[in-house]
């Protein structure tokens, strides 16, 4: 008997103030805004019409907050964290707004960021990880959005994601993964 497919719907959180004002987030620890919470609540509407094995969280407040708002809706009463679904590292340039991070780096280039092919390589690993540990289940993972849009350009050599794709806060990014290969069902999708 083949195993079924393993789908996952991976989830930017929702919004805090700093992605209302621009500022970059990164690594930093901030936590939802009411609007964030709501974002929270209509996926969770969104994705009570299926069901769902298990979700897994990126550890970062923002992300984590979203992922509990879903479980409560969905009855899921865990919500698993992992390491490797943080959000990259922006170095020099966390908390700083766009006119600041242009002033200070003109040339786009953050000191101490973590390098973007680190990123991709981090972030499909992650994604391919857990999609073999939890073979043939239907999964939410909920993470950030280079995190996120790293993976989609991956997946679509460069065809959408990052450099092209500006992710919305609480959005749905749909993947199979079946027989080792990844498929991209719709992205950038909110409820």
């Amino acid at each position: 008997m083949d195993t079924p497919d393993t789908i996952i719907s991976i989830i930017r959180h929702g919004e805090t103030d700093w992605n209302s004002s621009g500022r970059l987030q990164g690594c930093e620890d901030t936590e939802l805004n009411n609007l964030g919470r709501a974002q929270a609540n209509k996926l969770a509407d969104f994705l009570k019409e299926e069901s769902w094995d298990l979700i897994i969280s990126s550890p970062l407040k923002r992300a984590l907050e979203t992922a509990r708002i879903i479980s409560s809706n969905l009855d899921i009463t865990v919500v698993l964290t992992m390491e490797g679904l943080r959000e990259r590292d922006y170095g020099k340039a966390s908390g700083l707004l766009p006119e600041e991070r242009r002033s200070l780096y003109p040339d786009g280039i953050f000191p101490d960021q973590e390098e973007f092919e680190h990123l991709r390589t981090r972030a499909f690993d992650t994604l391919t990880s857990i999609a073999e540990q939890y073979e043939g289940k239907r999964i939410i993972v909920v993470s950030h959005g280079a995190f996120i849009n790293s993976i989609l350009y991956t997946i679509s050599n460069g065809e959408f994601g990052s450099f092209k794709t500006r992710l919305k806060n609480g959005c749905i990014n749909r993947l199979e993964y079946s027989q080792s290969q990844w498929s991209v069902i719709y992205y950038n999708k909110t409820p």
